[in-house]
């Protein structure tokens, strides 16, 4: 039977029954993909007027995706998982860790499973900018365009991760686990999103049988609190 876009199956990415291509048109219903896809053509386009490929191109972006794990786990870790500080009457409180701490609030909420687009934009522009500060141009247009189709995988997987989408593949399936358990079982492990390296090298990839049930994966934010009055 064959389902109409207008049926809560195709219009909703927690309804029941998600299919592939109804999971991606909802998906780039939203701003971010659109925005990530728009760049990563600019920066494919970009790339081949460049021209001038080398050996060294394959050997930046082979680096990058072997590093992407461990780039994934000090963002979520350093970034996303940032307490709010105080600087004097001031609170250093990022968009991206605010968002973030909503999002574990409510996961099923799909507002929260973007990147932010003020956040995502400054990121990618930033990147594009101080690569061509440090790089020769055409590997600083390689290093963009890799950052930017890497930036694309994590949030279409991401995006899965939390839909009700069934993936097929035994990979995606370790995957959607893997992040459920860092929503639903505890925040301080389950890491990686698109890989779980970072998990792997830095110790945050137990069992759930060895990780206790947090308390705080639905309120960061209280925890942070609690953590900081506690007597040291």
């Amino acid at each position: 039977m064959s389902t109409s876009p207008s049926s809560p199956r195709a219009s909703h990415p927690r309804a029941p029954g998600l299919r592939l291509p109804d999971a991606a048109r909802i998906f780039f219903r939203h701003g971010m993909p659109r925005i990530l896809v728009g760049f990563a053509v600019y920066t494919v386009a970009y790339r081949v007027w460049v021209g001038g490929f080398t050996v060294w191109d394959l050997a930046l972006v082979s680096l990058q995706v072997a590093f992407q794990p461990m780039t994934e786990w000090l963002i979520h870790v350093f970034v996303l998982h940032a307490r709010p500080r105080r600087i004097g009457p001031l609170t250093l409180d990022p968009r991206l860790a605010r968002d973030h701490r909503s999002h574990h609030t409510d996961p099923h909420e799909p507002r929260w499973w973007f990147i932010p687009i003020s956040s995502g934009i400054l990121v990618f522009v930033s990147v594009a900018v101080l690569s061509h500060l440090v790089l020769p141009q055409p590997l600083a247009a390689t290093f963009t365009m890799t950052t930017v189709l890497i930036g694309l995988v994590y949030e279409w997987t991401h995006f899965l991760c939390h839909s009700s989408y069934k993936p097929r593949s035994r990979y995606l399936k370790y995957l959607v686990r893997h992040h459920r358990l860092h929503h639903f079982k505890n925040e301080h492990y389950w890491m990686g999103v698109t890989a779980v390296g970072g998990d792997r090298l830095l110790g945050t990839l137990r069992s759930p049988r060895d990780v206790p049930t947090s308390p705080s994966c639905r309120d960061v934010l209280a925890a942070y609190k609690k953590a900081d009055k506690s007597p040291r």
